[in-house]
This record gives structure tokens, C-alpha cells and sequence, in this order.
């Protein structure tokens, strides 16, 4: 807590190097100065042969704080260290560079020279990433509902994976003044018992690191059984909707996963073993000519069937990667076609 007395860091290049609290402007019965807060000070050390020297009266903006800084929106934010900003009469920073990082609320006590001075920005939460995450989470407890927080965007991105069928039902619930989301996850039943299906999300474009595309570069995911979401001119869309409209966008998400009723489609082909591979990995050639890895089933495995350079063997592949497949059975002489 910043209070007459304390010693703080100085966040610029003016030459001051720390600072002791004397006041706090503008507040007669508060104690204690937060984040923003304009304080009377004298200069404690200071660098030679600059424009301010040391024991000169200054003023200056409170930018960091060991204590914590709560946000509406539970967000913490706290600092190793005291720091301020020097400035003249009229808010502006006496020097031309400010060390670390700020917060956002500089900027909406309109101290724009200082945000637009400092090397690095403390933005909000990543709406985005938290419904992702509270998904996930949700969905790997095996949770029925879970519970996000009610914006544009989030509202937007809840239609679309209604829309898709990866939730079943939301609805809106106001709690104290404000507005959330409560969405159902989808499930089925198994003779074990009640169970959730796995959705596999995946955040793209985060505010550090934006990544845009237009919509001939658009990818597909998983060949078309995933969706891409994606923020366009005209409002939050998936990635087919995005190539009908023939506009790009910024990335936000991926989202994939094997929903109830969704039965993973596999191919079988007939190749030649040409090679072994150690960890009971085999090079097969397949009838089309094409190469991948094979792999032994459980079942050969069990049945302690060798497998060998030379063998036909009947090979299963998955749609979503087809450089590998599983072994599943040993073909035969008279059972070839050839």
C-alpha cells in the first residue's frame, strides 16, 4: 500500500531513480494511494547531471503496486515492486520512455501519454480462452452444466456450438446484476453408465498474437467434421459459412470432437508388410501404391500371430490420418485375391 512515508521505484527515464511518498492529491480522508493516484513526492536518488535532482518536491502517477489490484471481472493483478511515473503539472510524463509493464485503467484515467509510452499493455481477460477452458474442464470432470459469463462474443460462439451440436441446451441466468450463461453438455449412455463425450477446443488467435486468413486459406479440420471460428466483418461465423460468404477473418478457435450418435468412419485396405520397424511398427505398401506405418491390433497380438516382411495383411485407417493404420488381420495365401 502506497502511504506518506513509503519509498517507491521510479518507472522512467527522467533521471530519478526513487521516490518518497509525502501526499496524496486530491483525497483528504483516504490513507492509502492505488493504481493512478497522483502523489506529491520528494526524489530520493537520482542520476547525475540530469534535469532533476535529488530532494526536489515532484509530482507523479502511482503505474504499479505490491498490492493487489482487484477487477470487476476477478481479476488479480499484482506487482513486484512500488513504481511511478514522473509527471509535470498537466498529467503529461517528463520522460520520453516508461520501464514495464501498465494496466489498462491509465488509460481510462485518461493518462493516454503514459499507455502510449509503455512497452507492454496488462489487457483484460481472454474471454475467448475462458469459455474454452471452462468447456474443457467442464467436460473432462464429466460435469453436466457449466457456467460462463454473458458478452457479445460469448453469446455468438454459444449459438454456434448449439448450432453444430456440440452442447444441447443454454439458457441465460442474471445473478446479482449480472448476466451469465449455463450450458449443458452433451452426453449418452453406455451399459457402465452415463457418460460425456470428449470435445477437443483449441484457442488460435490470442490478443498477444492475432492470426487472420482469408477464406481460400481457411483450414479444415479433421477434413470437414470439425469447425473453425472465426470473427469476419459481418459478425462471428464458422469456417463453411465464411467460404459461402467468401470473406476472411480472425481465427479465434477449433473445435472438434466425436459427438453422441457419431460413429468414427475407418477404411480397410489390403497391403504388403515391406518393412519392420522396432516398437512393433511396419512399413505397409498398400494396393495403391501408397506408403504408411502399421501397427499391430490387441487381437493379433493375443493370438500370437507373427507378422512378418513379405505377409498381406488387411490394414485399418482412420479418415482423420491416413499415414497410419492398424494391422488387423494376416491374410493368408488362399485367402488373397491374388
Amino acid at each position: 500500500m502506497i502511504q506518506p512515508q513509503t519509498h517507491l521505484n521510479v518507472a522512467d527515464n527522467s533521471g530519478a531513480r526513487e521516490l518518497m511518498c509525502i501526499r496524496i492529491i486530491g483525497t483528504s480522508n483516504r490513507r492509502y494511494a492505488n493504481i493512478g493516484d497522483v502523489i506529491v513526492a520528494v526524489i530520493k536518488e537520482a542520476v547525475p547531471n540530469m534535469p532533476l535532482e535529488r530532494s526536489e518536491v515532484i509530482r507523479a502517477v502511482i503505474v504499479r503496486t505490491c498490492k493487489e489490484l482487484k477487477r470487476d471481472n476477478g481479476m488479480i493483478i499484482r506487482y513486484d515492486d512500488n513504481a511511478a511515473v514522473i509527471v509535470d503539472q498537466e498529467g503529461n510524463p517528463k520522460g520520453t520512455r516508461i520501464f514495464g509493464a501498465i494496466v489498462r485503467e491509465l488509460r481510462q484515467l485518461n493518462f493516454t501519454k503514459i499507455v502510449s509510452l509503455a512497452p507492454e499493455f496488462i489487457m483484460g481477460r481472454d474471454t475467448i480462452a475462458d469459455i474454452i477452458t471452462s468447456i474443457r474442464n467442464a467436460d473432462m470432470d464429466r460435469k453436466v452444466t457449466v457456467r460462463i459469463a454473458s458478452t457479445n462474443i460469448t453469446e455468438n460462439i454459444v449459438k454456434i456450438l448449439l448450432r453444430e451440436g456440440f452442447i444441447e441446451n443454454v439458457r441465460k441466468h442474471q445473478e446479482s446484476n449480472k448476466y451469465f450463461l449455463v450450458l449443458t453438455l452433451r452426453h449418452r449412455r453406455n451399459r457402465k453408465g452415463t457418460y460425456r463425450t470428449i470435445l477437443n477446443l483449441k484457442r488460435i488467435s490470442r490478443p498477444g498474437l492475432r492470426i487472420y486468413s482469408n477464406y481460400q486459406r481457411i483450414p479444415r479440420i479433421l477434413g470437414g467434421m470439425g469447425i473453425v471460428i472465426l470473427s469476419t466483418s459481418r459478425g462471428i461465423m464458422t469456417d463453411r459459412e465464411a467460404r459461402l460468404e467468401r470473406i476472411g477473418g480472425e481465427i479465434l478457435c477449433y473445435i472438434w470432437g466425436v459427438l453422441p450418435g457419431m460413429k468414427e468412419q475407418k477404411w480397410i485396405h489390403e497391403g504388403l508388410i515391406t518393412e519392420s520397424l522396432p516398437n512393433g511398427m511396419f512399413r505397409v505398401r498398400l494396393d495403391n501404391e501408397n506408403m504408411i506405418l502399421g501397427y499391430v491390433s490387441g487381437k493379433i497380438r493375443r493370438s500370437f500371430i507373427r507378422i512378418l516382411p513379405g505377409d498381406r495383411v488387411k490394414i485399418e485407417v482412420s479418415r482423420y490420418d491416413s499415414t497410419k493404420g492398424r494391422i488387423i488381420y494376416r491374410i493368408r495365401n488362399k485367402d488373397s485375391n491374388n
